[in-house]
């Protein structure tokens, strides 16, 4: 279903990242004119290779102001996403003043770059880290904003950055706190793609905390939620939830996909040095108000989400992005 974008000129920064790449394609299909501005820290131009002639691609960094409002600019951009974004929590125990730099200063350039484009609107893709532990079965907008690690300090950081910047400056924009994404072109080693990648290799899979039950979303299905919110009635300065209202364990999970990669005797270990400092237990989103304002509701199922990853990485030289590869021993960054 078209979301409104034909047409329109839009800037995905971030847009060579794991979500941002997904938004680009869902962006294109829809009739919009894109370009990516990205400093490919985290996303990669592979991740654009098959769009590469229907998109304007400016290299550049969030954090120089003047390049990126140039870019923006000279694209005459209506509306900006604002996919950058440091993701990884464990990486954020040894360079916290990156995330910070990255997530919070970076945001407030592209706020003050819409005023000063004079965009109508920005969205800015938030966190459901900024809930911190969840008090209630289902997480909806109004729950406690307590993050429990760097990373969540720093999102929900520029999270309200966005609703003062509409408070005080007018400025326009919306913020979409995703919950769990996975799909083709993950720019981290998240747990999906981890166990893709280890079972490809491996009968035996490393996991750390197998109880954590999470929500997750279909990348592609987390990129058309972005875009109507964006297009949305939802005022500006307010937050939106964009999950699925599923949740798996990493255990199940983990069950799955050797399942589906023909290795349901793999062994699964617990590694300790796999375990967060801090992790929470369980996130289940509540997507109510996102489909009330509207109604955007997940297309692809779990299983299928699952069988459209693997085979994306079987088609793809069986490596993900952060991969390195060392004496054929794969290290994860």
């Amino acid at each position: 279903m078209a979301s409104g974008f034909r047409g329109k000129r839009v800037v995905v920064s971030g847009g060579a990242g794991f979500v941002g790449s997904a938004l680009v394609r869902e962006l294109l299909d829809d009739g919009a004119i894109v370009t990516v501005y990205d400093n490919f820290l985290h996303g990669h131009r592979q991740n654009l290779d098959e769009v590469r002639d229907r998109v304007q691609i400016v290299p550049g960094d969030v954090l120089d102001e003047w390049k990126f409002l140039d870019a923006v600019t000279e694209s005459r951009a209506q509306f900006l996403f604002h996919c950058v974004g440091d993701t990884y929590v464990p990486t954020a125990y040894d360079v916290p003043k990156r995330f910070f730099r990255i997530n919070v200063e970076g945001t407030l350039n592209a706020l003050f770059l819409t005023k000063r484009a004079k965009l109508e609107r920005m969205l800015y893709v938030s966190s459901t880290e900024v809930y911190g532990e969840a008090r209630h079965p289902r997480i909806s907008e109004d729950h406690p904003l307590d993050p429990l690690n760097t990373y969540a300090v720093s999102k929900l950081a520029a999270d309200r950055l966005c609703f003062t910047a509409f408070l005080e400056h007018g400025i326009p924009v919306v913020t979409a706190r995703i919950f769990n994404a996975y799909g083709p072109r993950e720019t981290e080693p998240y747990v999906i793609p981890e166990i893709i990648a280890q079972a490809d290799r491996s009968d035996t899979i490393y996991l750390g905390n197998l109880d954590a039950r999470r929500d997750f979303t279909y990348v592609h299905d987390t990129a058309r939620g972005l875009m109507a919110l964006m297009r949305s009635k939802v005022p500006n300065g307010q937050a939106a939830n964009v999950g699925s209202d599923r949740t798996h364990t990493v255990r199940e999970i983990a069950h799955r996909i050797l399942r589906l990669m023909g290795k349901p005797n793999a062994r699964i270990v617990v590694d300790p040095h796999r375990l967060r400092k801090k992790d929470i237990e369980l996130f289940r989103c509540d997507p109510s108000y996102l489909h009330r304002m509207t109604r955007w509701r997940p297309r692809v199922s779990f299983d299928d989400g699952l069988r459209r990853t693997i085979g994306w990485f079987e088609a793809n030289g069986r490596r993900w992005s952060w991969e390195d590869f060392v004496d054929g021993t794969t290290m994860y960054r």
